[in-house]
């Protein structure tokens, strides 16, 4: 039984919540149900990794986001979140690349969060 849009979106934004709110389990099992329901939309696909990678669940977050930019090569908000998660699972050169490409390409939101990152992989980089 396919759920509704309007309900994905809902459950979506439960799911991330509860992530943020730090009940990563519960939040995860929501997640699963959504993407399980999703029609690959990418904003719903986002949300999903983004869970992942409260979850510490790279990987995963890697896997999902590659697909949205199969779906929207240009989405810097997926690229955000991919050089996150690349980042935070030690792959900071290719992290390091998608940050450079958000700093010149992204909105003010993506633009700092990805200066923020080659901030602190600086920082990292002359300790």
């Amino acid at each position: 039984m396919k759920i509704s849009g309007d309900v994905v979106q809902l459950l979506s934004q439960i799911g991330y919540l509860a992530c943020l709110k730090g009940n990563v389990h519960d939040g995860q099992m929501i997640m699963d149900s959504v993407e399980m329901n999703s029609t690959n939309h990418p904003s719903t696909l986002i949300g999903v990794a983004i869970s992942r990678i409260y979850a510490n669940q790279y990987a995963e977050a890697i896997h999902t986001l590659n697909e949205v930019l199969v779906i929207d090569s240009d989405n810097m908000t997926a690229k955000t979140f991919l050089g996150i998660a690349l980042s935070e699972s030690g792959q900071s050169e290719d992290a390091f690349l998608l940050f450079k490409e958000i700093v010149e390409k992204g909105n003010a939101d993506n633009r700092a969060i990805a200066s923020f990152y080659l901030g602190e992989m600086d920082v990292v980089n002359t300790k």
